[in-house]
């Protein structure tokens, strides 16, 4: 509840005028939101996460009203809501400051560094300060650890390489009221820490070259060729790459799916990172042939909400790929290859590194495992047959 109405005058309010929403939130900024999301129940997750960067916190007020317009229960948006890490259904600050808390960042002080800041700011960790403006405190790695002690900012940017000196400027920062986009750049520099280039990694890729090898191939062959290559996928199972490209081909369904896993959350592992800060055009046309392979329509990129920093760029290379004609309709002039890519940012659950979880997390729910079988390749996003590849799996294809 907006804190300048009184529990009386609001509940007065209501009885009045049952439609009345307290003003702690703009209607029209999450109307505009909605439809967006074209009012998809399938998009709460994103919602959720885009209302909250509107607001700050997601009062629940502001749940119900999303309930309302996407006629879902309140019960299912708290649900989801209280389910991610990211999402506050209580006050935070207006700078969330979360430390990585791997134990790389630990070895190299990050908890003294915490305390640190916390005096500066006059703080307890965990709390919300008394004038609303800042709460510090731990979060799970930041797939940072080649660089750290590193930061997340508002679950948005990330700040590398802490120190004594850098904590102090940052507390004069919040007090003094800088938008974070006004810090100093070089903060947020991420070094990708590449040592070797090789095969895998190879700089003459030109965008669209491997798709017009395929197109030329043709799908069923396509599929022969990723089998006898033995590419595996790199999620921990070893399964076969075009096997399950098969067996998603083969599968009946309405519609198909391709998604790309980028939800890494291991401890000290940072290599989609990189992969997606160098080498995005390689792994989106990885999905591409991916979808020429099972027939799919439509990708969708489950993007690790630590790694929301990369976001704008990703689409960037989305939105070029688009004007190549690499995306959209009649791919390279190729009739009824039509393909488009979607980026859904995580919201702070490791779990949903898992395929079945990060399905669900897709389809605007809490991101629980499924019961396997059946498995995504035949029963996927909304009940269709849906490849789930890593980006490590994807960006080879080319080669």
């Amino acid at each position: 509840m907006h804190h300048r109405l009184s529990k009386r005058k609001y509940i007065l309010l209501l009885a009045i005028d049952p439609s009345f929403r307290d003003a702690g939130f703009q209607h029209d900024a999450i109307d505009s939101l909605l439809l967006r999301y074209d009012r998809s129940p399938y998009a709460l997750v994103q919602i959720l996460r885009e209302a909250q960067n509107l607001h700050t916190w997601l009062s629940r007020d502001l749940l119900s009203y999303l309930s309302e317009k996407l006629n879902l229960t309140l019960a299912h948006v708290e649900g989801v809501a209280t389910f991610y890490r990211f999402l506050h259904t209580k006050e935070v600050g207006e700078y969330r400051v979360l430390f990585s808390d791997n134990i790389t960042d630990r070895m190299l002080g990050s908890a003294a560094l915490l305390d640190d800041l916390c005096q500066q700011l006059k703080i307890e960790r965990g709390a919300i300060r008394r004038d609303g403006r800042v709460s510090v405190d731990f979060c799970s790695c930041t797939g940072l650890c080649d660089q750290g002690p590193s930061l997340l900012i508002n679950h948005h940017q990330v700040i590398t390489h802490l120190d004594h000196e850098r904590v102090v400027a940052i507390a004069k920062l919040i007090e003094a009221r800088i938008p974070v986009t006004a810090w100093p750049d070089d903060w947020f520099k991420v070094e990708s820490h590449i040592r070797r280039v090789d095969i895998l990694l190879n700089s003459s890729f030109q965008p669209g070259a491997a798709i017009a090898a395929v197109l030329a191939r043709g799908a069923a062959a396509l599929v022969d060729d990723m089998t006898l290559s033995n590419l595996r996928g790199r999620g921990g199972a070893g399964f076969v790459t075009g096997k399950k490209w098969a067996l998603c081909r083969d599968a009946t369904g309405s519609d198909h799916y391709i998604v790309c896993n980028a939800d890494e959350g291991e401890p000290g592992t940072f290599k989609d990172r990189v992969l997606l800060t160098n080498y995005a055009d390689m792994v989106f046309e990885g999905m591409t042939i991916g979808a020429f392979a099972i027939g799919a329509r439509r990708g969708m990129m489950y993007l690790r909400g630590e790694y929301r920093y990369l976001l704008d760029s990703l689409l960037e290379v989305l939105r070029q790929r688009r004007a190549a004609g690499l995306l959209g309709s009649a791919i390279q002039s190729h009739a009824g290859f039509d393909f488009d890519i979607d980026i859904h940012v995580g919201a702070g659950a490791y779990v949903c590194g898992e395929e079945s979880s990060l399905i669900e997390s897709l389809e605007g729910k809490r991101g629980t495992p499924r019961i396997r079988p059946p498995f995504p390749a035949e029963h996927g996003f909304l009940g269709q047959p849906t490849a789930v590849d890593n980006v490590e799996t994807l960006e080879p294809v080319m080669n």
